[in-house]
């Protein structure tokens, strides 16, 4: 998977996730911890559609 960028919603920044920060909460779901503010986000990934599999950014 390539570096994706994502805006906190916690701090309203962006930050790039890199591969080997991501952790899988489980099969669905991506953990990763926010730069800024170091939250941790959850982030759902898409199962239907012509993006399976990729993190769902918010749209």
């Amino acid at each position: 998977m390539p570096m994706l960028v994502r805006q906190c919603p916690k701090c309203d920044k962006l930050f790039w996730i890199k591969e080997h920060d991501i952790e899988y909460a489980d099969m669905n779901t991506l953990r990763v911890t926010c730069n800024h503010c170091r939250q941790i986000l959850r982030i759902p990934l898409v199962t239907k559609g012509d993006n399976a599999g990729a993190p769902k950014m918010g749209h």
